[in-house]
């Protein structure tokens, strides 16, 4: 057998093995992307809590600052002559600084009534006949202030106090000096100026300016009037 037939012989041939696994480097970048994905969609999930933590933090502190303004007083006013919480009125309208600083306006309109032949004696008596009389009208501005109040909230329907809160602030006009704070609403064409003064953690309504009001108490009291001159 010559050397040629031995180097071609059985024990000489070469295997051909085709392997159909794909080599260890070609998983190796499959394999880091897939065990990246949970890692970013932690970040993802700790990034989407904290924000929304911060989010509610705010929220809390705005609201919490927010029970401190005049807007919400007016806000919980509104909501207790929608709801006829009367209670709620009373605590937060002091009717006796509202009478009183109206009785300036309803003394003047008072003399105003009586014709200009009122003498000077006749105008001090009439000015001292106003200030113990107005006391007897005191449910009378109160009923006013209501009846002005739930004219306010007629103009939209009734809705969540959350809301009603939160939206007050966009149907009137509202200014803070401190402890004062001066609350402006369109009321049918016209407009009713409520003043507020600082009460502890809220407000309370401590003036009224109303065009209607004055002459109502003035046509309560004049009932009690003696006759003095004549009247226009």
């Amino acid at each position: 057998m010559t050397p040629e037939q031995k180097a071609g012989g059985p024990q000489s041939r070469k295997r051909l093995v085709i392997s159909f696994e794909q080599p260890r480097g070609a998983q190796g970048p499959i394999s880091r992307g897939g065990r990246r994905w949970p890692k970013i969609m932690a970040a993802l999930g700790t990034a989407i809590v904290l924000v929304a933590a911060l989010a509610a933090s705010g929220g809390y502190l705005w609201w919490r600052h927010y029970r401190t303004t005049p807007a919400y007083t007016l806000a919980l006013l509104v909501d207790a002559v929608q709801r006829n919480d009367l209670t709620i009125v009373n605590e937060i309208v002091d009717i006796d600084k509202i009478v009183n600083r109206l009785a300036a306006d309803v003394t003047e309109q008072s003399v105003a009534r009586y014709g200009v032949t009122l003498s000077t004696q006749q105008r001090r008596r009439v000015e001292a006949l106003v200030p113990g009389l107005l006391p007897g009208v005191k449910q009378g501005v109160r009923d006013s202030l209501v009846k002005r109040l739930r004219e306010i909230s007629e103009e939209s329907e009734p809705k969540p106090f959350i809301i009603l809160a939160i939206g007050l602030p966009y149907l009137v006009k509202i200014t803070t000096d401190g402890n004062t704070a001066m609350a402006v609403a369109p009321v049918q064409n016209q407009e009713i100026e409520l003043t507020l003064q600082r009460h502890g953690e809220r407000w309370k309504v401590a003036a009224m300016k109303d065009d209607t009001v004055v002459p109502r108490i003035v046509d309560d009291i004049m009932k009690d009037f003696p006759a003095i001159g004549p009247l226009r």
